[in-house]
């Protein structure tokens, strides 16, 4: 028997905590990475729980040919990612990495980097725009927030993907 090796498991939607309790039931060992968000819900800002990778977990197998039978009939799992015939190793350093990051609550802790409040300085790291700093005005919705730049000596208010900013 080779050295278990971690692979990415597939499930049904919303049902990641379901496919990895029972995958752990059955004495595999399994991971579902979560991280700890700011949702607005009903008009409110919550802090939910949520996993990172939607639809997915990873599981520890020493030969997935071998393993795939009672995987494939656990509740919440559609099956194994397969590239063709191939199931893809996930490397160890990639989950050691991500599990290191968990804090006691078991969740990676993302609100920190959501809590940007009007004014405060941000750089922008990627686009055209990379490298310049600027006051971060607002969210236009979940993916992008609006920068004020200073160009050509005058605030000018540009629309940024939130992942290309940093609180500078």
């Amino acid at each position: 028997m080779t050295d278990p090796k971690w692979r990415a498991v597939y499930c049904k939607p919303r049902q990641e905590s379901r496919a990895h309790m029972h995958l752990l039931n059955q004495d595999y060992r399994s991971f579902l990475p979560l991280v700890r968000t700011r949702r607005r819900v009903r008009g409110r800002d919550r802090t939910c729980i949520e996993p990172m990778f939607p639809r997915y977990l990873f599981i520890q197998l020493a030969d997935y040919r071998e393993d795939w039978g009672p995987i494939r009939s656990t509740r919440g799992v559609v099956g194994l990612v397969r590239l063709g015939d191939e199931v893809p190793i996930v490397p160890d350093d990639l989950i050691d990495e991500l599990s290191i990051r968990h804090d006691d609550g078991g969740a990676i802790d993302l609100t920190a980097y959501q809590a940007l409040k009007p004014n405060d300085k941000v750089e922008i790291t990627a686009g055209p725009f990379a490298g310049y700093q600027g006051l971060y005005h607002a969210r236009t919705g979940e993916q992008r927030a609006v920068i004020l730049l200073e160009i050509l000596n005058r605030q000018q208010k540009i629309q940024i993907p939130t992942q290309d900013i940093k609180r500078a």
